[in-house]
């Protein structure tokens, strides 16, 4: 990443919104329109329902159902959002009384969605509706099947819709009133809940680590659930959720992403060693002792998912030769790790891989992008896929062996065609003093929290500071910086593979309120050191 050291003068902003000298820098630079700076300002958490017809349609027919005594099965995902989303809609159908099953299909065996497999199944045992939560727009052979048993289904979802959808009831942001086109698929399924079973807390903070595993863009509604969602998580509920943060971590955002997601995610991922669908009592339960016992497993399997994904990056990483689409096949590969082996390549060369794993008689895999370049549009044109999906920077596709090699060389040579070459990023850092760090500061620029991505781009840069100490460990480079408020930490985290000089001329990061057993530091979170 290169960074462009800018100058902003935000007097006239500091003054209109009475804010501190940083807060009103980062707004400037983040190039917002005045309605979304009133929203960064609401301080008004309180969540809106939306009264959008195809929700009407959802209720109206899930009341239906509990009237008429049917079995309602819920068909969920197994990703962070698609388990939040099943445990939203698992706990509405009970407050209603709704006699109900659900499933989550196994990652490796299934693969993604609602199959026509599965429906059958659902109606041997007797359900008459189906509702889907986090997928079900691309369903098309499990809708038909449905159609063809007499079982009413319900798509829930927020993925994009390619062709229409052969059911009546499709509950999608784009069918919904402009407030709430950033949903997550567990967001869906709270309006839902809210237009069923009324407000309720734990649902929402569901909502809100679905919203920020998806990385939804926090405006709109989606604020309000990951605002209100973080306060909630604040007051240590639900149990299930605090018992999966990583130990002395606080609530935020980060927090959140870095060790509550990939523990949800890991069952999902390594469905070889647990079953996802486990997760589902987990989370709803309130026993202490079981909460425990059970995120112990669950740090367990995450683990073993973190040694496997590290083997298999270094294991992928050599096989890369010269050519125009690194397509990284080995039939031991584990298929659940495969987004994240690709991803972690991806950092490292600067353009699109695809890393593939055997899967009985196809060939399965995971594709990560840079920005700028859109693997979807890249791939949907692809004859003979056995699978294909996702969105511009990921994707998952299936191959039919006997066809791997021709959509090997179909792939180098479109990418060939393409004439795509890198082009390194430049970002923004604007330009402050050391004495501007200190706790006034940053708390000020906290009010902006949950950053949204426009404000998450921008650094700070410090220049011509005064380095008093630099301190090292196994994970982190530390610099204290002096000021007249007492100081402040610089921190450089090792994983980020950055030179950490004796004396750095230029430091570029973030800065946060630092909280570890009963000391508060002002830091400096690095991403560059000149």
């Amino acid at each position: 990443m290169k960074y462009n050291v800018i100058d902003v003068d935000a007097s006239a902003l500091q003054e209109k919104y009475k804010i501190g000298l940083l807060s009103a820098k980062l707004l400037k630079a983040s190039h917002l329109d005045d309605e979304e700076i009133h929203e960064l300002f609401e301080t008004d958490t309180a969540l809106t329902t939306s009264k959008a017809a195809c929700i009407q349609r959802c209720c109206k027919r899930l009341l239906q159902a509990r009237d008429n005594n049917e079995k309602v099965m819920i068909a969920g995902d197994y990703d962070a959002d698609g388990i939040c989303s099943t445990t939203i809609m698992k706990m509405t159908l009970m407050k209603l009384k709704i006699e109900h099953g659900y499933y989550i299909p196994d990652r490796m065996k299934e693969g993604y969605g609602l199959s026509a497999h599965t429906v059958e199944l659902a109606h041997q045992k007797g359900y008459s509706l189906i509702i889907t939560v986090d997928n079900g727009v691309k369903a098309h052979a499990a809708i038909q099947k449905a159609n063809e048993l007499g079982v009413d289904i319900i798509i829930t979802d927020h993925h994009q819709i390619d062709e229409e959808i052969e059911t009546p009831y499709v509950v999608h942001p784009n069918y919904m009133e402009s407030e709430f086109c950033y949903l997550s698929g567990a967001g869906v399924a709270l309006q839902i809940a809210r237009n069923l079973i009324g407000e309720n807390d734990i649902q929402t903070a569901f909502a809100c680590v679905a919203a920020i595993a998806d990385v939804m863009p926090l405006w709109k509604e989606t604020r309000r659930i990951v605002k209100r969602g973080l306060a909630v998580l604040k007051q240590g509920r639900p149990r299930s959720l605090i018992s999966l943060l990583n130990p002395g971590s606080g609530i935020d955002m980060t927090s959140i992403s870095f060790s509550i997601v990939p523990k949800l995610n890991s069952l999902g991922r390594m469905s070889d060693l647990a079953n996802v669908n486990t997760m589902i009592p987990f989370l709803l339960s309130n026993n202490e002792e079981q909460i425990a016992h059970y995120a112990t497993q669950v740090n367990q399997i995450n683990e073993k998912r973190k040694e496997i994904s590290s083997s298999i990056s270094e294991m992928a990483i050599n096989m890369i030769a010269d050519e125009k689409f690194p397509i990284l096949y080995q039939e031991d590969f584990h298929e659940g790790v495969c987004g994240l082996v690709a991803g972690r390549i991806v950092s490292q060369l600067h353009r699109p891989v695809l890393v593939m794993a055997k899967s009985h008689n196809t060939i399965k895999g995971s594709g990560r992008s840079v920005s700028g370049f859109n693997l979807f549009d890249f791939f949907k044109d692809f004859e003979n896929l056995a699978a294909f999906g996702g969105h511009e920077q990921a994707v998952g596709i299936s191959v039919p062996i006997e066809k791997f090699e021709e959509f090997y060389q179909q792939a180098q040579e479109k990418m060939a065609n393409a004439g795509y070459e890198y082009i390194e990023p430049v970002q923004d850092a604007i330009r402050i003093d050391a004495e501007d760090i200190h706790f006034n500061n940053i708390i000020d620029i906290d009010c902006f929290t949950p950053y949204p991505k426009e404000m998450i781009e921008p650094n700070f840069a410090l220049e011509n500071m005064n380095v008093v100490e630099r301190k090292e460990t196994a994970k982190m480079v530390k610099y204290l910086i002096a000021n007249s408020s007492g100081g402040f930490e610089a921190v450089l985290y090792k994983s980020r593979n950055i030179a950490a000089p004796i004396l750095p001329k230029r430091l570029i990061g973030k800065l946060s309120i630092h909280r570890w057993r009963n000391r508060t530091t002002c830091q400096m979170i690095l991403e560059d050191i000149v």
